[in-house]
C-alpha cells in the first residue's frame, strides 16, 4: 500500500510511503525494539510491541508485524487460529488480538491501523476480534469505518457480597451522589447483604430443572450457531489449563461451567474485590437452570464477593435473567469481518470472555 506520509515530525515535503505486513521473526526484533521507543517517548499506546517473537504450540499463535518503506516497524498485532463452527461447517478462524499502530501517538502514521485491519482481512478473510471497551473507542469506530459487523455481548452480574460491593466497585464509587449512597448502605451492617440478596430472589423465574444424561458433547451444541470457536476437550485444555489454579470446571447433568476466579486490588474497575467469571456455559437444552445454581454455590464457596458473565447465546441470556442475575450495558464485543459476517448470517453466535484476550481485565 501506499500511502502520502509527511516523515518526520515538522518535516516539510511529502514522501509516498509503502507498507508491508510481515510475519515477526527474530530478524525484526531489533526494530520493534525501535518502534516500542518511540511509543513509549509518546506516552500515547496502551501497551508496546513484545520483545521477542514468540511461537505458541498449543494454540497456534503468531505476530505479525506492519513494516513500512524504510524497513521500519509501524506496528503490529498477534493473531490466533482455531477451529470454528460458521454456518454449517467447520472451518479455521482468525482471532485478531492487541492491535498496535504508532498512529496512536504519532498522526503521520494514521494510516498504518486501517492498512493493517486490510491486510490482515486479505490473507485472512473469516477474521473476528473481540473486547474493544465502549463503541466509541478508536479501534471500533475502524472495524465500523472498514464495514465489520459489531455486536454487544450482554454483561451479567450477581452480587455475592452487598457491603463489599457497594464500597469498592469502581464505576459507582466515581460517580459523586451514588458513590456517597453506596458508602453510607455499605456502613449498615447486613442491609445492602440481604437488599441484594432479596433482589436476585425477586428476579428469579427458574422453574422445574430437568436432569439430561451427561456433560454434553460440543458437536451435539453447535448446531445451534452461526459461529463458535470450537470447545473440543483438547481447546478446552489449551484455553483453561487444567493445572491452572484460577480455572474451575463445574460439571452437573446436561451442562459444564468453566469459572475463573481472580482476587483484585485497586481494580480499574473492581477495586479489592473478589472476582468470579463464568466464562464458559455448555449446556443441553434444559439444563442451563441446573448449572447457574451449581455456579452460584460454588462462588459463594469461594469467597467471591461478585459473579460476572458475558454471554451472546439468546438462550443463555434468557436462563440468567431467570436465574435472578443482574443486566448492565456491555463494553465487550465481537466484531466479524465481512467475509466472516458473510458465512455467519444471522444465526446466534457463541462468544464468552474465554474467546480471544476476553480474560485480560478478568
Amino acid at each position: 500500500m501506499i500511502v502520502p506520509h509527511s516523515g518526520d515530525r515538522g518535516a516539510s515535503r511529502s514522501v509516498l510511503v509503502t507498507y508491508r505486513l510481515v510475519h515477526y521473526t527474530p530478524e525484526w526484533e531489533q526494530a520493534v525494539s525501535r518502534c516500542n521507543s518511540r511509543l513509549a517517548k509518546d506516552g500515547a499506546a496502551p501497551f508496546l510491541l513484545p520483545t521477542r517473537a514468540v511461537f505458541s504450540s498449543s494454540i497456534r499463535r503468531e505476530h505479525w508485524l506492519i513494516v513500512s518503506s524504510d524497513d521500519e516497524v509501524r506496528g503490529g498485532c498477534l493473531l490466533q487460529f482455531h477451529t470454528a463452527w460458521v454456518g454449517s461447517a467447520a472451518m479455521e478462524v482468525t482471532n485478531l488480538q492487541s492491535p498496535l499502530s504508532e498512529g496512536v501517538g504519532n498522526r503521520d502514521y494514521t494510516a498504518v491501523a486501517p492498512y493493517m485491519m486490510r491486510a490482515v482481512t486479505r490473507r485472512y478473510p473469516r477474521t473476528y476480534s473481540v473486547g474493544g471497551g465502549s463503541e466509541h473507542m478508536p479501534y471500533l469506530r475502524l472495524t465500523k469505518a472498514l464495514h465489520w459487523t459489531l455486536k454487544p455481548v450482554p454483561f451479567f452480574f450477581r452480587v455475592l457480597h452487598g457491603r463489599r460491593f457497594l464500597s469498592h466497585i469502581q464505576p459507582l464509587q466515581r460517580r459523586w451522589g451514588l458513590g456517597l449512597l453506596a458508602r453510607i448502605v455499605a456502613k449498615v451492617p447486613f442491609a445492602a447483604d440481604l437488599a441484594f440478596e432479596e433482589l436476585h430472589r425477586m428476579r428469579t423465574r427458574i422453574g422445574p430443572l430437568r436432569t439430561a444424561g451427561a456433560v454434553p458433547e460440543w458437536s451435539d451444541i453447535r448446531d445451534r450457531y452461526g459461529f463458535a470457536v470450537e470447545r473440543t476437550p483438547d481447546l478446552l485444555d489449551a484455553l483453561y489449563p487444567p493445572n491452572d489454579p484460577r480455572f474451575h470446571r463445574i460439571a452437573v447433568f446436561g451442562a459444564l461451567g468453566v469459572v475463573a476466579v481472580r482476587e483484585f486490588h485497586q481494580g480499574k474497575y473492581f477495586g479489592d474485590l473478589r472476582v468470579a467469571t463464568l466464562v464458559e456455559m455448555l449446556v443441553e437444552n434444559g439444563s442451563a437452570g441446573l448449572l447457574l445454581s451449581a455456579i452460584l454455590e460454588f462462588a459463594t464457596g469461594t469467597g467471591a464477593d461478585l459473579l460476572v458473565t458475558n454471554q451472546s447465546d439468546p438462550e443463555l441470556c434468557r436462563a440468567l435473567r431467570s436465574a435472578g442475575w443482574l443486566e448492565h450495558a456491555s463494553n465487550y464485543f465481537v466484531n466479524l469481518a465481512p467475509g466472516l459476517a458473510a458465512a455467519v448470517g444471522e444465526r446466534p453466535i457463541y462468544v464468552t470472555r474465554g474467546d480471544g484476550d476476553g480474560l485480560l481485565n478478568l
